[in-house]
């Protein structure tokens, strides 16, 4: 699931990602709206963008992995500074699980397919 705000980066993220057999992608373009759809169909993964409206990026990747219904997050971010406000670690990610926009999308396809063991 791509959860972003920003219907441009959140649509060409979606196409891209759906060129590849292997991804059945869904879309919100808030963490409330996520929620709701993960409660009915959990993900295998979720790429989250920090700066959303009401509940933001990290508070997202807490309550879902609290509820169960996506324990894999990959973050793709235009704020370059999120690291001074959340320990990514404390999130269970790491650097590699960090994508700047615009990022390089084989790169976080690569990082995808390793966290799904797909590669």
């Amino acid at each position: 699931m791509i959860i972003d705000d920003e219907e441009l980066i959140r649509d060409s993220l979606a196409c891209f990602l759906e060129d590849f057999d292997d991804f059945h992608v869904r879309t919100a373009h808030s963490a409330e709206l996520a929620l709701q759809e993960l409660r009915r169909e959990p993900a295998d993964l979720c790429i989250v963008d920090i700066r959303l409206p009401a509940m933001n990026g990290v508070e997202f990747i807490r309550v879902a992995r609290e509820q169960g219904l996506c324990l894999r997050h990959v973050l793709h971010t235009g704020s370059t500074d999120f690291q001074l406000y959340v320990d990514i670690e404390e999130l269970g990610l790491c650097a590699e699980d960090v994508f700047q926009k615009p990022c390089d999308s084989m790169a976080m396809l690569g990082r995808i397919r390793q966290l799904l063991g797909r590669c």
